[in-house]
């Protein structure tokens, strides 16, 4: 792949041709590199930061540079998600999955790991969803509707190194699935076809077993039928782009044990103007 000088390197992207559609997917709870932060690909093909400071209660409140450019060249992404500590993993036309690290994530300077942009797996073009959790761990839903599950062990540096058994299947019945996401800790968050939202729960998740929370399948959430993107923030919080355009802050205070439970201020406007974004997901 044709590499860009280490300026601009982060963004090898332009090389790479059309790229699937994939669903817009979050960092973990426990992977975020820092409070708050949020990446979104203007129409433009710029890749750009964000920080949320107010976070924590869901007020009007972010970083004084936010919305600054760390990169170019992302337009040709279809879709791209997170893997958490700054990684951003992305899925190229020819199936190969690419690593990049986004060393300036704290504080959104345009600093990427000399060595962003390798290839670390093959064969994802298949997949209908796929989405990053805790620890290196991938979730894929692939045609028959089967949740697969892989670890990525060259996480932290870019290797091609992966758990043995990656691949497992370890759910099935998925592929009715309009939007799904990682809320950290095992979780995983379903939009269904009617619009509620459920919750999951994999307790077999480090080592790929089929071993799921009892109660797990709840619904916690009604009428996020028109997201039109969503993804995780950390500590139970979740972001919905509605078709107005506006960011939406949710705090799912009944994450854990999967309760019907959320913060009497859930809905609240964050953000307004990130309808025309391509995409967007935590950092």
């Amino acid at each position: 792949m044709k590499m860009f000088h280490m300026s601009r390197r982060a963004l090898g992207l332009a090389a790479l041709g059309a790229w699937l559609s994939l669903p817009i997917l979050a960092a973990s709870a426990q992977n975020a590199p820092g409070p708050g932060v949020v990446y979104a690909v203007n129409q433009a093909g710029d890749l750009l930061w964000y920080r949320h400071d107010g976070r924590g209660d869901g007020s009007f409140k972010w970083a004084s540079n936010e919305g600054r450019r760390v990169g170019v060249g992302w337009g040709e992404a279809k879709r791209v998600f997170s893997g958490g500590d700054g990684v951003i993993y992305a899925i190229a036309a020819d199936g190969g999955l690419l690593w990049y690290r986004h060393d300036g994530r704290a504080d959104g300077t345009f600093s990427w790991l000399s060595n962003e942009g390798r290839k670390v797996g093959v064969g994802w073009g298949d997949a209908k969803h796929v989405f990053a959790a805790d620890g290196g761990i991938i979730y894929a839903i692939n045609p028959a509707g089967d949740l697969l599950w892989y670890r990525h062990d060259g996480r932290g540096d870019g290797s091609f190194k992966w758990a043995s058994n990656e691949g497992r299947r370890v759910g099935v019945g998925w592929g009715e699935a309009r939007k799904v996401f990682a809320g950290g800790d095992g979780i995983i968050y379903v939009i269904d076809g009617k619009g509620d939202l459920l919750w999951y729960r994999h307790e077999g998740r480090y080592d790929g077993s089929f071993r799921w929370a009892s109660n797990t399948g709840r619904k916690v959430g009604s009428g996020w039928g028109d997201a039109q993107q969503v993804f995780y923030g950390g500590d139970g919080l979740i972001y919905v782009i509605n078709r107005a355009g506006d960011l939406l802050w949710y705090r799912h205070t009944g994450r854990n044990d999967g309760s019907f439970a959320w913060t009497s201020n859930e809905g609240r406007k964050v953000g307004v103007g990130w309808g025309g974004l391509k995409q967007a997901f935590g950092g």
